[in-house]
């Protein structure tokens, strides 16, 4: 904005439009914004006001981008319109509808891109490990995917976001972080936009749940949303930073536990099985190292385990119906009788492998589509991480994404501080997630704000970190 404003009224009056779109008031409004579109997507579900506020939100993003020099001010805008494109279940024609909105946008995506990017950069420690996992997947069903399954505009659009697509992302955004202009804490503004998001993603399920009483006191239970699954995901990558925040702020202590609560009301059986594991694994590590509030811990969690002893039976009633599908799901896949859609997916996927074990079948196979038809726009799924590795790349493909995975957990263990823990707790929940559903594999949010977070763990190197004692020194 500096190459079209010259004096310094103006230049003072960007500078503090700038400061405005990193606040926590700028935060409140998009709330308020994105909340108005998913309390009318929920009470009117035929007028397709979620993919209206889609569009909005992207527009919002890309006027921020344009605005200001730092690509961290985009990182809320961008989190809040995931969570309204969430309820966009099967929306890909619809929104074809609008495809010529996104023309007048373009001069706002561009102008940043050219005015203030920085040369993209190689140094960062993903990078390799980010390179390595992009060919395997260009190497993915190699001598047996058909041509036209894999330049199919699903498979190349997957293929790009999870490989060379994201490695350039991890690159502008690794040049772009830091630098001593930056006057704020990158630990505690990402923190301050994963509750957000979180908090977001608990009012959709609370307010869904209010606009549609009548049928939960109907059914005395669990009522469905389609976005469930996408819902958890979002809210056991946030739960780790509410907990990070209440280290700092009092208040903050209750959030993990609402968000957990709203993840047990999607009525996601991957939410529960798994939200519980990591609200245990938050609740303890926090409760060892978070000294100052560790009565609080206490309190909150007799609080609750009192009142789902005294309540047991209302409680297990109210989440019935996720606990019997569930149940149902692992009976049937111990039994060998499983009509499960996923259990299915798993034997395939284990099959395609032991079939072409090199390099798998590719991204872009569709020949499981007899299993379960995908919605438009979609790859057939595996519906678990590692199978989808094995299956789709092969050899080839485990050992690019081992080696991944182990780059990561380096990166984030060389320091053992507060901040890396909960990188490390969203990071591994989100990847447990991924073992039932997409997860990982879908480019945008979620391999989008692993790559973010990688990249603030290495750029906030100079920020007072509190660190993890892991063994007191005895004194002499």
């Amino acid at each position: 904005m500096e190459l079209i404003f010259k004096s310094e009224k103006s230049l003072k009056r960007i500078q503090q439009i700038r400061a405005f779109l990193l606040s926590e008031k700028w935060m409140a409004i998009l709330f308020c914004i994105c909340g108005v579109f998913t309390t009318l997507a929920a009470l009117f579900p035929d007028a397709q006001f979620e993919i209206i506020g889609t569009i909005v939100c992207a527009y919002i993003s890309a006027f921020c981008f344009t605005l200001s020099d730092d690509i961290m001010a985009l990182l809320a805008p961008l989190s809040l319109t995931a969570l309204v494109a969430i309820k966009c279940y099967d929306s890909f024609d619809a929104f074809m509808a609008y495809k010529w909105y996104i023309v007048p946008v373009l001069p706002f995506i561009l102008f940043p891109l050219i005015a203030y990017a920085k040369p993209l950069t190689t140094k960062g420690s993903m990078f390799k490990p980010m390179v390595f996992v992009s060919i395997a997947i260009l190497l993915g069903g190699f001598g047996f995917i058909l041509p036209e399954e894999y330049l199919a505009p699903t498979s190349l659009y997957h293929m790009i976001g999870l490989g060379f697509g994201m490695v350039l992302i991890y690159s502008f955004f690794y040049a772009q972080i830091g630098g001593k202009e930056r006057d704020y804490s990158l630990i505690d503004y990402l923190t301050k936009v994963m509750v957000l998001a979180g908090c977001f993603a608990t009012f959709m399920v609370f307010s869904y749940y209010i606009i549609n009483i009548n049928e939960v006191i109907s059914k005395g239970g669990i009522i469905f949303m389609q976005w469930r699954n996408n819902c958890s995901t979002i809210l056991m990558i946030t739960i780790p930073f509410a907990f990070l925040m209440a280290n700092k702020k009092s208040y903050a202590t209750i959030l993990g536990f609402l968000f957990y609560l709203a993840m047990l009301l999607t009525g996601s059986r991957g939410g529960m099985v798994f939200g519980s594991i990591e609200i245990v694994m938050c609740i303890v590590m926090y409760m060892l190292y978070d000294k100052r509030r560790r009565l609080a811990y206490v309190i909150i969690c007799a609080c609750a385990l009192f009142g789902c002893l005294a309540f047991a039976p209302q409680i297990t009633g109210f989440l019935g119906n996720t606990i019997d599908r569930l149940f149902n799901a692992v009976n049937g896949f111990l039994m060998g009788e499983s009509t499960e859609v996923r259990a299915i997916h798993y034997a395939r996927g284990i099959n395609d492998f032991l079939s072409h074990p090199i390099f798998g079948t590719g991204l872009g196979y569709m020949g499981n589509r007899d299993v379960h038809a995908s919605v438009s726009f979609a790859l057939c799924w595996y519906h678990c991480a590692p199978i989808q590795v094995c299956a789709s790349f092969g050899l080839v493909g485990i050992l690019a994404y081992l080696y991944q995975f182990i780059r990561r957990n380096m990166l984030i263990w060389r320091r053992a501080t507060l901040f890396n823990m909960t990188i490390f707790l969203s990071y591994i929940s989100l990847e447990m997630m991924s073992l039932v559903n997409p997860g990982i594999f879908c480019p945008i949010p979620y391999l989008l704000y692993v790559t973010i977070f990688m990249v603030v763990v290495e750029k906030c190197d100079g920020e007072f970190q509190e660190k993890l004692i892991i063994r007191e020194k005895k004194k002499k």
